[in-house]
């Protein structure tokens, strides 16, 4: 008998790889604001601002004319051989408005290198203060720090990081910031769940720790998982005490994601060292980078060494316009004020959907950085099998009813979703974006075998 089981074949594969491979994608033909336009005439709300990257929108004219008044003049220098004026003023303006004592900027092009830059430059401080021994950088379970191999190592992302497999260092030791499936009791809830660490760097051996490295609030490994105010405030005296640096992935929620322009404002503590991206060029050219303590650019300095630097397109003018056109669009148009009132918005919207929907569990969030999961049994907080696979299906469904989310959360508990619309949504466009929520869940729910 002939074999006739499924063979794979590349004919109808793109000569672009998507994920999965093969899929197929509707054509983008533009965007404008919350709304994308495909070339098949639907339009989306982005309802994710793409992977938690738009802040200011789509098509802003403020940022296409400064980019273009850049390109007119230098696209691109080699960070060693000139500065810009864009970059020197964006320098600025960052470290302006991070915490008080973030007094130094260095620009990569993504959220990834920013966090592997943090990494190289915690380590690098250790050896030049005599103490070569503190290397490792340990982060929590159920976390997403980046692609490359330091910044997966120090991440608890299972599936992204078993392309690796033993290549990589096992630096997620902490369990999550997250009471609906690890509820806190005693010291760890007087400490605001930070107080495990304190445990964990004395039975680790804090003299092998260069620095802890945590997500202010979780964003795709968890879908939003979000530690009360006072867990940084917590977790930095936990760090003083160890003689451990502190290193905030603000990747995603900073750049006013959570309210503030960063997201360890709320809880007053200034890092040793914070790492951003996405929003902060809204997704226009891409761009990261790394804020300073001065307390770490005084030790290199007093050892005679610079920040452990790298990157062809480290701080190149065209990204650096962009950005900066970003941040002054920001505070002209009050956009920080516009997050708040929005924010209350959606967090009333999805509460009302979770009250009608109970299998619509653990709404989280703050500002317009929010999630919840779904369960099969609402009482046992029982997750849906993980081969169906519930956060990708339901992100499917959202999709057919016009409305982009974000997939979130790491097998087992692949359940979960998440909502960052760009900054800028109005409250006419979030009631559009919870009706087409609404759509969604109420076709997940059917294939499911939800109650509707």
């Amino acid at each position: 008998m002939p074999n006739t089981e499924y063979v794979f074949t590349t004919e109808n594969v793109d000569v672009l790889l998507k994920q999965p491979l093969g899929a197929k994608l509707p054509v983008v033909d533009h965007a404008q604001g919350v709304y994308i336009h495909a070339k098949d005439g639907r339009d989306y709300l982005d309802g994710s601002g793409g992977a938690m990257t738009v802040s200011i929108g789509h098509g802003v004219r403020e940022v296409l004319d400064a980019m273009h008044a850049q390109a007119e003049q230098v696209c691109f220098t080699y960070r060693s051989h000139f500065t810009s004026d864009a970059a020197e003023t964006l320098a600025k303006a960052l470290v302006d408005l991070a915490p008080p004592g973030l007094t130094h900027a260095f620009f990569v092009n993504s959220g990834s290198e920013a966090t592997e830059l943090a990494l190289r430059t915690a380590q690098q401080y250790w050896r030049d203060r005599g103490q070569p021994r503190k290397t490792h950088v340990l982060g929590r379970a159920i976390s997403y720090h980046g692609m490359t191999m330091g910044a997966l190592s120090m991440s608890g992302h299972d599936a992204r990081r078993a392309d690796y497999g033993n290549l990589l260092h096992t630096f997620a030791v902490a369990p999550p910031p997250y009471p609906y499936r690890f509820p806190l009791s005693g010291q760890d809830a007087e400490g605001h769940g930070a107080m495990v660490w304190d445990r964990i760097l004395r039975e680790y051996g804090a003299d092998k720790v260069a620095a802890i490295i945590v997500e202010p609030v979780v964003g795709a490994a968890g879908g939003a998982l979000t530690p009360p105010v006072g867990y940084l405030r917590t977790l930095r005296e936990i760090c003083d005490r160890h003689d451990v640096l502190l290193i905030a992935d603000e990747v995603i929620t900073g750049m006013g994601r959570t309210g503030t322009w960063f997201a360890c404002e709320q809880d007053g503590i200034a890092p040793d060292m914070i790492a951003t991206g996405k929003g902060m060029t809204s997704g226009y050219t891409p761009m990261g980078a790394v804020l300073f303590h001065e307390r770490i650019i005084q030790a290199f300095g007093e050892n005679g060494k610079t920040v452990p630097f790298g990157h062809t397109f480290s701080a190149n003018p065209l990204s650096a316009a962009t950005c900066l056109a970003v941040v002054d669009y920001m505070r002209e148009h009050q956009v920080l004020a516009n997050v708040a009132a929005r924010a209350s918005q959606l967090e009333a919207g999805l509460r009302q959907l979770a009250a009608r929907f109970p299998w619509m569990a653990d709404v989280r969030g703050r500002g317009l950085l929010w999630g919840f999961e779904f369960v099969t049994d609402p009482v046992k907080k029982t997750p849906p099998d993980p081969a169906l696979n519930a956060n990708a299906l339901f992100t499917a469904h959202c999709m057919r009813a016009g409305l982009i989310v974000y997939t979130a959360g790491i097998a087992p508990l692949n359940n979960a979703t998440l909502l960052a619309p760009p900054l800028v949504i109005t409250a006419t466009e979030m009631e559009d974006l919870l009706a087409r929520l609404e759509q969604g869940l109420i076709s997940f729910a059917a294939e499911m075998g939800f109650a509707a």
